[in-house]
């Protein structure tokens, strides 16, 4: 009943996405401006994307080292863009249990220090984005109401997770859990499965002797989102200086975290739309091209390599689906 009533939810938010992103859009403009899209600028982007993808499979090595030192780069290419593919057609971010199940096949990694590793990628990608955002704080559109709302939340929800989880480390953090007397047993135990991991994942960061290479990757994989971003404003013959290609860069990062549809149907081409029609008075019609061509760029790749590697790789989505709610998902 739970999970109906928060599909339903989400589909409703896709929906008023979707509705809002459209509104008052003429369908004759929005193809001439699609037929339009530079093919090139749009093909070097999903390279990028693609050259990404390899380097996070690398970052996601030296983390995994501690666990298996001979777990190569190629098989953790195939369970990333696993994950990816999972993300773009399972509800609720499901993706990121089918990569767990990927990285652990056939490795001595079991499936819950997988996750450990997911759930460390995620948070150095959170952290690092949050920092990006303190260093251009002041240049940021935080004039618009809406979009100050978002960057705030994000920042807000960032630095309240790293604050939680340094507290709770000093104060033991089982026994804090145990606690929350208003919490059924059930739910206390996913909390509780759901942090050991971030621990786990916390723990293998301090272990690895890889952390500059961990840092050098990290920056690699977001100049090179950098680099898509701005080809594909170009793409699109939007005319915007390296900055404000950033600041989309950043509040596309945001906005795609929106819970939404599979994929991020919907919530992303509202988001996008409003913050290039509202920041950088871009009409309402190339704005929404630039919303389609990104997300199909996004999502393409990773739902046709991911694809392939998901029907060689032999995991099976009806046991991820069952073992799902065990891991707190």
């Amino acid at each position: 009943m739970a999970k109906n009533i928060k599909i339903s939810l989400l589909f409703f938010t896709s929906c008023f996405g979707l509705f809002y992103a459209f509104k008052s859009i003429e369908l004759a403009g929005l193809l001439d401006h699609l037929y339009s899209v530079d093919l090139s600028k749009f093909t070097l982007s999903i390279l990028i994307l693609i050259v990404a993808c390899i380097i996070r499979a690398k970052r996601l090595k030296y983390l995994a080292l501690p666990l298996d030192k001979s777990i190569s780069t190629h098989h953790l290419f195939g369970a990333t863009m696993i994950g990816y593919f999972g993300n773009g057609i399972l509800f609720f971010r499901l993706g990121e249990l089918l990569k767990a199940y990927a990285i652990s096949q056939g490795r001595k990694i079991k499936p819950s220090e997988s996750f450990g590793l997911i759930m460390l990628e995620r948070l150095l990608d959170a952290v690092f984005v949050f920092f990006l955002l303190i260093l251009t704080l002041p240049f940021l559109p935080l004039d618009d109401k809406i979009i100050r709302y978002w960057i705030i939340a994000f920042m807000v929800v960032t630095i309240s997770l790293i604050f939680v989880l340094v507290i709770m480390n000093f104060l033991g953090w089982k026994h804090l859990i145990n606690q929350l007397g208003f919490f059924n047993e059930v739910l206390r135990t996913k909390i509780t499965d759901i942090i050991a991991k971030i621990y786990d994942g916390l723990g293998l960061l301090f272990k690895t002797e890889k952390k500059i290479e961990i840092l050098s990757c990290t920056i690699l994989i977001w100049f090179c989102y950098f680099l898509m971003t701005k080809w594909l404003i170009e793409s699109c013959h939007i005319d915007l200086n390296l900055f404000d290609s950033f600041i989309m860069l950043m509040l596309g990062a945001i906005i795609i975290s929106v819970p939404a549809l599979p994929g991020g149907l919907g919530t992303y081409e509202a988001g996008i739309t409003y913050a290039f029609t509202f920041l950088f008075f871009v009409s309402k019609d190339v704005a929404l091209t630039y919303a389609i061509v990104s997300h199909t760029s996004n999502y393409l790749p990773y739902v046709v390599i991911g694809f392939f590697y998901f029907i060689k790789s032999g995991v099976k989505l009806s046991s991820i689906q069952d073992n799902s709610l065990n891991h707190g998902l």
